[in-house]
């Protein structure tokens, strides 16, 4: 059965104002729901546990062997799982929602020290959200010298220690890989049957889920690094605040996110809600809507592409670079959680403490 999250149902009432224009909507929402389902949330869930399996897989032969060579496997391996994960983490419902808890940034290291040196921890804990996941094996893998972490796996007093830490951090990546692409294959009915746009309908959830996923990439993947504090900027560039700031590999992450974005968006080959808002004759400043909305994904992923350094260095190297790119974001942003919601009559039901 799905298993939504989100808190604010009460809000069910503020939708009378959010109706289709033409009052007769009669688009096929159970055949785009079909296409997304088949087509891009399972596969993409698929590929993520293939990728989060083959990352335990490295993992165990390097905690079995620490060396140069298994390590170099394993970040490999370490950042085609980070990568396979940007194409689910916008999903908020079935075990698909235990995954955002896999990618909390800024990692907490002094926690996950502290964990490694008293061997005593429990990783579904409040206080160690930040301290597993994605970030945690960033911080375990890339923060020194290879030589200087394999040392740390082999010769130091708390190796063994370390060792343990890695692997219930990398086995938990593949457990809640494989409960969410199992659970998407057992949902799928459901998720096509629920076909309206009501709160807790799979069209309100992927219109929230898109919205959501489009204003993190805006606030915590490049603004909180900028010093922005909702759309006011604080002056107070600070790299820790990136995504993967270890490995350097913040760009990356973010462009293939926003893929992903676009193309759950778009439906692929298939019908999106792009179909969806031409079918309503959406318009956005005297303009249709749907290809501005692509145009606007467009815009973004060739920004965040094209900066010619990685994140940390393009904060005070090409600032400018990096402020343009929140900026359209955060269009991007509003015209996922505004114009596109508003459309389609699905009212944003997530909680939002940006002050923005």
């Amino acid at each position: 059965m799905l298993k939504y999250i989100y808190a604010a149902a009460a809000l069910l009432i503020l939708l009378n104002g959010c109706k289709p224009k033409d009052g007769g909507d009669k688009f096929d929402r159970a055949g785009m729901l079909t296409n997304l389902g088949n087509n891009i949330i399972l596969p993409a869930h698929q590929q993520f546990n293939n990728s989060a399996a083959a990352l335990k897989t490295m993992k165990d032969s390097f905690t079995g062997n620490p060396s140069s060579v298994t390590l170099d496997s394993l970040k490999a391996a370490f950042l085609s799982a980070y990568t396979a994960y940007m194409k689910v983490e916008a999903y908020s419902f079935t075990a698909s929602g235990e995954t955002r808890n896999l990618n909390v940034f800024v990692t907490d290291t002094t926690q996950i020290n502290t964990n490694i040196s008293t061997g005593t921890y429990n990783l579904s804990a409040a206080n160690n959200i930040q301290a597993k996941g994605f970030p945690a094996i960033d911080y375990l893998l890339f923060s020194r010298s290879s030589n200087e972490i394999v040392n740390l796996f082999t010769t130091d007093v708390n190796a063994a220690k370390r060792i343990q830490y890695l692997n219930d951090i990398t086995n938990e990546i593949e457990t809640v890989s494989a409960s969410a692409s199992t659970e998407w294959n057992n949902s799928l009915s459901q998720f096509i049957g629920a076909s309206g746009t009501d709160i807790g309908s799979s069209v309100g959830m992927l219109v929230n889920d898109l919205s959501f996923e489009s204003e993190r990439c805006r606030r915590e993947r490049v603004g909180n690094s900028l010093g922005y504090i909702g759309f006011i900027s604080s002056g107070n560039v600070d790299a820790h605040f990136l995504e993967a700031y270890h490995s350097a590999f913040s760009k990356e992450l973010l462009a293939a996110n926003l893929r992903e974005l676009k193309k759950l968006y778009e439906g692929g080959t298939g019908n999106g809600f792009d179909d969806y808002l031409v079918y309503l004759n959406a318009e956005y400043n005297g303009q249709p809507l749907a290809p501005a909305i692509s145009n606007q994904f467009d815009l973004v992923i060739q920004k965040a592409e094209i900066i010619p350094v990685d994140y940390a260095t393009a904060l005070t190297t090409k600032r400018p670079d990096m402020e343009s790119l929140f900026l359209e974001l955060k269009k991007l942003t509003v015209m996922l959680k505004v114009d596109m919601s508003s459309q389609l009559g699905v009212i944003i039901n997530y909680s939002d403490n940006d002050g923005d």
